[in-house]
């Protein structure tokens, strides 16, 4: 089959001519237009800047003619099953584990009385080591949160790799899509970023958002500043970020000839969504990282650790548990498993050549990209951690009844399309070598359909069993369910210790009030429990609905501003 192209809807783009210069003239007159406060912060001062534009030319300005023709992928997709698809593993895990405390105890009580302790025993122990896990990351972080990463460049280092930063938009407000740009108009390697915002065709009054975008940051020091209008309804897609991002990279590697040059290895991709503060030094770590890790382009992916700390002291109580635990799951098990990476990932450019980048027919472009590479790499992608952190954008909403209906929204999305891409995991399996296919399935499986989605309500069922089903239950047993709670609650205490240490790292200064943040602490399990609920319904959702279901609902960042 030949590949499918649509028209190019509109682009803009410019280079920087300064870009190649190793003085810091050109960038030393930006630094003089803007102020970085505190950690994430950049203001723009008018009467400064104004003064820079008419002093710095740009080389050019151009408009791509309409017909310009940019593939969006290389063949065509199959739909498969709809409804009898290998996600239906996650409904059968947890139809076994959960109710297990329930009917067990009617069939023989003392089997009942040593079994059903011991699995709450393999879930505690697993959350445990999986917070000091995190706990041993965070203090990485911290310890080196004063460490200057381009002063560890060379010249020569500084000047092989290039950076494509891909910023995926739809109908998020203007100036939060400006407040993240703008943390990467800071970064110390700017001149090394060629910029892509990518907005959703669909998107309101989208080619005037480009051109406001266009003039403010057109004197930010980037090396190159591309805008994409990923056009709306192409066969075999479905809208998401993973579309606008596979549209957006294929656009800018077209637009910027990266596709006639040999030196793959030596430009790395960022993709991030509306939401992401960078930290200052994130691409000179990234690109530290990667030339120390000796240039691995087909075997790694790099992952900055994620905090949710935007705003989230002005979170309801279950958004902020949500979103500590979440970091806290990142740095203990998503990273140092490998498991898959998580909104804001950068790779190079001949894993995504290699891969035929991302997959336009799902959701979840941080795990689809790594199932997908992994097929074509034949084996299991590592996962590295760059030592700078990067803030997100938690849910939200403007009363804590829509901050509730987002929270449940996303986690539904989150669970429907982990349960999607384990299908289109299993079906590529055949290209991944055997062990290598078995062990990332068994971990995924453990991390997602044992522990997200059945460990809270196995937590719930146990303790009803335990409670009014068990008859002559051991003093023994009795204890050691309390050792259990205490050890499950110490693991919950981890992630509330992280994120003390990680608002002073960030700078951010958050007014939690002592008790408030001891009454989050109590009711973690019963949020845990609560998302439990949420991951059940739409297992059984998209068990009986299909693919239809797997969509990509964008998260509502109005109150981020």
């Amino acid at each position: 089959m030949s590949p499918q192209h649509h028209a190019l809807k509109a682009t803009f783009s410019y280079q920087n001519a300064g870009f190649q210069s190793d003085t810091n003239d050109r960038k030393s007159q930006y630094r003089r237009t803007v102020s970085y406060d505190g950690y994430y912060i950049l203001e723009q001062e008018q009467n400064s800047k104004s003064s820079s534009l008419s002093s710095s030319p740009i080389a050019h300005v151009s408009i791509p003619i309409p017909d310009l023709r940019v593939p969006t992928i290389d063949h065509n997709i199959k739909n498969g099953r709809q409804r009898f698809r290998w996600n239906l593993i996650f409904n059968v895990l947890v139809w076994i584990i959960c109710p297990l405390p329930l009917w067990l105890p009617f069939l023989s009580n003392q089997v009942a009385i040593f079994l059903l302790p011991s699995i709450q025993c393999v879930f505690v122990f697993i959350w445990f080591i999986i917070t000091l896990l995190a706990a041993r990351n965070a203090f990485i972080i911290f310890r080196n949160r004063n460490q200057d990463y381009s002063l560890l460049l060379s010249t020569e280092d500084r000047n092989k790799i290039r950076h494509l930063v891909v910023i995926s938009c739809y109908k998020e407000p203007l100036e939060l899509i400006k407040r993240s740009i703008d943390t990467l108009a800071v970064q110390s390697e700017v001149n090394r970023i060629s910029m892509v915002i990518s907005f959703e065709e669909r998107t309101p009054d989208v080619h005037n958002k480009c051109q406001i975008l266009q003039n403010y940051y057109i004197q930010a020091g980037f090396r190159d500043l591309i805008f994409t209008i990923h056009p709306y309804g192409l066969s075999n897609e479905i809208p998401g970020k993973c579309s606008n991002a596979n549209y957006a990279i294929r656009t800018a590697i077209k637009q910027l000839k990266l596709d006639e040059n040999n030196n793959d290895d030596y430009i790395l991709i960022t993709t991030c969504d509306a939401d992401s503060q960078f930290h200052r030094h994130y691409i000179a770590a990234l690109t530290y990282q990667y030339i120390k890790d000796n240039y691995p382009a087909l075997t790694t992916i790099y992952q900055p650790p994620l905090f949710y700390n935007w705003n989230l002291d002005a979170s309801s109580c279950f958004t902020r548990i949500t979103g500590l635990l979440r970091s806290t799951l990142m740095l203990g098990a998503l990273i140092p498993f490998s498991i898959n990476t998580m909104s804001i990932f950068s790779f190079s450019l001949s894993l995504a050549k290699a891969g035929n980048f991302v997959h336009p027919a799902y959701q979840m472009d941080d795990i689809i990209c790594l199932i997908r590479w992994m097929g074509v790499t034949h084996r299991r992608l590592s996962i590295h951690m760059v030592l700078t952190p990067v803030i997100s954008g938690p849910t939200c909403g403007r009363t804590i009844e829509y901050e509730f209906m987002e929270w449940v929204r996303q986690a539904r999305r989150w669970t429907i399309g982990a349960a999607e891409v384990f299908h289109y995991f299993m079906i590529k399996s055949r290209c991944i070598p055997f062990l290598t296919s078995l062990s990332w399935s068994i971990t995924f499986l453990i991390y997602y359909g044992v522990l997200l989605c059945s460990s809270g309500l196995y937590s719930l069922t146990y303790f009803i069993a335990m409670e009014f089903l068990l008859n002559e239950i051991p003093t023994y047993v009795v204890y050691t369910m309390y050792i259990l709670i205490l050890i499950q609650m110490l693991s919950f205490s981890i992630a509330f210790i992280i994120d003390i240490f990680i608002c002073r790292l960030l700078n951010i200064d958050e007014c939690i009030f002592i008790l408030r943040n001891f009454f989050h602490f109590l009711m973690t399990p019963f949020v845990l429990i609560g998302y439990s609920f949420v991951e059940f319904y739409a297992l059984h959702e998209v068990m009986i609905r299909g693919k239809k279901v797997c969509k990509h609902g964008a998260s509502n960042k109005n109150m981020l501003q």
